[in-house]
């Protein structure tokens, strides 16, 4: 199975030229290739030709299930202010005693700490190597140095600033980002003492060193883990607060999450879009009759035949009750009115369902959509049931 990884729900709206090129390499000449768009559970694939769709590749979205990279757009200056504070408030205690005896060093840290921090706002990182994004980072421990040198050595009290860098890519990098930083740290400590040494930076810094070459990875990628399972269980709860418990299926949630968007694309690409309702007749009867377990096992039965009827780019969800909503995407009413009625004809267990279809006119809101269909549905039921209708 091919996975694609896309940062953005947008995004998933792939052309189709790509992902024949991809579906071709993936799967060889068997495989099947006439997708357009890809979707799970809100994420796009298009058949364009064909009611069935065998195609196994899926599009993940990355919502929750990882921490941002270091300089994502997305509240970067929300994200970089505490620490932007805290490197300034470094050079404002500057004037407190000892005072230090090299202006070039600390005119070279106020250098450094300026353009990293008019990097991290300027430069478009996302067009970049995701490797470059550890740059800034570990170029503010070149600043910790100069500004160390500048105040007197290892007596200067700013060796904690290498918290900045370390929390920096502990929330928002990876753990290979993290190991090259806590690598970078250890050398700041370690060059100064080799190059330099007493009486700005003694002996006796090598205990210091040490310390915080071991104390640092320790607390670095005790962070790092704890954030990388707190997006984890972020994604889990994304997911399961999108889905039916008992069926499987998207929720009410995860369809009024789809379907504007759905619409929005439609819009775009003038392509059809059709929106079915279907309620299993008599459902309370069988309920009372058989017992609720029955009746569950019904639902669920009747959710999994309905998706095997169903293309992956199409959208299956429980509305409520007996009722599911189905969600055809580049779908005519014909198509609409030939796929409904596969999925009436496999309702398990002898039992019967009606269905609502309506196809979107193009200018219609998502929920004046759903109400032609419910009233499509309506009708189905007054008519005799175990039917579809679409509405006109």
């Amino acid at each position: 199975m091919a996975t694609i990884v896309l940062t953005d729900a947008e995004t998933a709206e792939v052309e189709a030229s790509l992902l024949c090129r991809l579906c071709q390499s993936s799967l060889g000449s068997k495989g099947q290739h006439n997708a357009d768009g890809i979707r799970h559970l809100g994420l796009r694939r298009f058949d364009r030709s064909s009611p069935s769709l065998t195609l196994p590749i899926h599009v993940c979205r990355m919502d929750y299930s990882r921490p941002q990279m270091p300089f994502e757009r997305e509240g970067l200056m929300r994200r970089t202010m505490p620490f932007a504070v805290a490197a300034c408030l470094a050079f404002a205690l500057v004037p407190l005693p000892p005072s230090g005896e090299h202006p070039v060093a600390l005119l070279a840290a106020a250098v450094v700490t300026v353009l990293i921090i008019g990097s991290a706002v300027i430069v478009p990182w996302q067009r970049m190597p995701d490797w470059t994004q550890t740059v800034p980072p570990i170029a503010y421990f070149l600043a910790i140095g100069f500004l160390r040198h500048a105040e007197g050595g290892a007596v200067s009290g700013y060796a904690p600033l290498v918290l900045l860098s370390l929390v920096w890519l502990a929330l928002y990098g990876t753990r290979k980002q993290l190991a090259v930083a806590l690598v970078s740290m250890v050398v700041m400590f370690v060059m100064p003492i080799l190059l330099i040494g007493p009486p700005l930076y003694p002996l006796s810094e090598w205990r210091r060193t040490v310390m915080w070459a071991t104390v640092g990875p320790l607390s670095a990628f005790t962070v790092h883990r704890l954030v990388v399972e707190i997006h984890q269980l972020l994604a889990k709860l994304r997911g399961l607060a999108r889905t039916d418990a008992l069926t499987g299926v998207p929720n009410r949630r995860a369809w009024d999450e789809e379907m504007p968007r759905e619409l929005s694309r439609a819009r775009r690409s003038g392509e059809p879009l059709s929106v079915a309702l279907l309620d299993l007749d008599h459902f309370k009867a069988f309920n009372d009759s058989r017992g609720h377990q029955t009746g569950d096992q019904l639902l669920k039965e009747a959710a999994a035949a309905w998706i095997e009827q169903i293309r992956d780019g199409d959208l299956l969800a429980r509305y409520g009750g007996e009722e599911f909503v189905l969600l055809l995407p580049v779908c005519s009413r014909d198509m609409a009115h030939a796929v409904v009625e596969r999925l009436r004809c496999v309702v398990p267990d002898s039992q019967t369902c009606s269905v609502g279809v309506a196809t979107w006119d193009g200018e219609e809101s998502p929920e004046a959509l759903v109400r032609r269909a419910d009233d499509a549905l309506y009708e189905a039921k007054l008519t005799g049931r175990d039917r579809v209708m679409v509405a006109s």
